[in-house]
């Protein structure tokens, strides 16, 4: 059965919302949730959930309180002139323990690539693999590669290898990667477009459109990988880049198993059909929204498509605010 576009974005931004009239589902999501706090800091960070907060090796560096809120405070370091280079030791001695543990066997091996709190009033990263734990708000950048033809903009869309241990076999956006500790998102989708499609540096910095962002809340399941349940808070900044006819995509590294050019009817078929990355078909959708294909006149769910594609984010994207 084909799904409306209504349901594509849902599938992507599916935490509860708070509704006027009926709140219980939006109550009952949100009432086991554990708020995740930095020092000196009142605004929470994340959300865990209970079975990450009961399996997790919890060092003296951090506290737990159950009451009158369940939270998980990192604790500021006394006596320490770098308190704030220490706060993200912890964080990392906190994961090494957990894996020598095996607390989380989907957490897979340490890698050198940090992700940063966004909204955190100092500069602190966590490991990329662990941001779903503490349901941190999620970075990135995607980029949508279209061309025109005489038969219309047509896209080129990648299908991810079978064997990725995320969203297997699923379409994809044609670059798209994680925003670092450190990096602009522009950077980011200069430095995948090199490394994901072979997309020669001068070419992108020159042609490409920043479009905005996408923001969704996700609860992850198994299609994802790791743990279940994990809250996914996250925004993708979103641009476009046209290119020629002439230009063709084959897949630079074992990521990607084929490129497509495929027509909008193509791709809007495999949205409805579930083939697509939820992420990636919200990014398609907006895309889509923006140039016309998707309008109020024929589309009943508009306004509510559009919300659900700019969501507000349960935690602060802003230093401060």
């Amino acid at each position: 059965m084909m799904r409306s576009d209504l349901e594509i974005v849902k599938e992507c931004d599916n935490f509860p919302y708070y509704e006027v009239g009926s709140a219980d589902a939006f109550a009952s999501a949100i009432e086991p949730l554990w708020l995740f706090y930095l020092p000196d800091d009142p605004e929470p960070h994340g959300f865990l959930i209970d079975s990450v907060v009961k399996r997790m090796p919890w060092t003296a560096k951090f506290r737990i309180d159950l009451s009158p809120r369940k939270e998980v405070h990192l604790l500021k370091p006394e006596g320490n002139d770098d308190w704030q280079a220490a706060c993200a030791d912890a964080i990392d001695e906190l994961l090494d323990l957990a894996r020598a543990e095996n607390a989380f066997p989907h957490l897979g091996k340490k890698r050198d690539e940090q992700f940063p709190i966004i909204g955190a009033n100092f500069d602190i990263g966590i490991e990329r693999s662990a941001m779903s734990l503490f349901g941190i708000v999620g970075r990135g950048a995607h980029m949508t590669v279209f061309t025109r033809t005489n038969e219309g903009i047509k896209f080129w869309v990648p299908r991810r290898n079978a064997n990725k241990s995320t969203w297997p076999n699923m379409l994809d956006q044609a670059v798209a990667g994680g925003v670092g500790r450190g990096e602009t998102p522009f950077e980011c989708i200069v430095r995948e477009a090199d490394e994901e499609a072979a997309l020669p540096n001068e070419l992108v910095r020159q042609n490409i459109v920043a479009a905005g962002t996408v923001t969704w809340f996700n609860i992850s399941d198994e299609k994802a990988g790791g743990e279940l349940g994990l809250m996914n808070p996250g925004v993708l900044y979103v641009y476009d880049l046209e290119v020629g006819e002439d230009m063709v995509f084959k897949p630079v590294d074992n990521d990607i198993q084929s490129f497509h050019l495929m027509s909008v009817d193509e791709v809007r078929h495999a949205m409805g059909s579930g083939e697509f990355k939820p992420s990636c078909a919200a990014v398609m959708i907006d895309f889509l929204i923006r140039h016309g294909f998707i309008t109020a006149d024929k589309e009943k769910d508009y306004v509510e498509i559009i919300s659900r594609l700019h969501r507000k984010l349960p935690f602060r994207t802003s230093p401060g605010y």
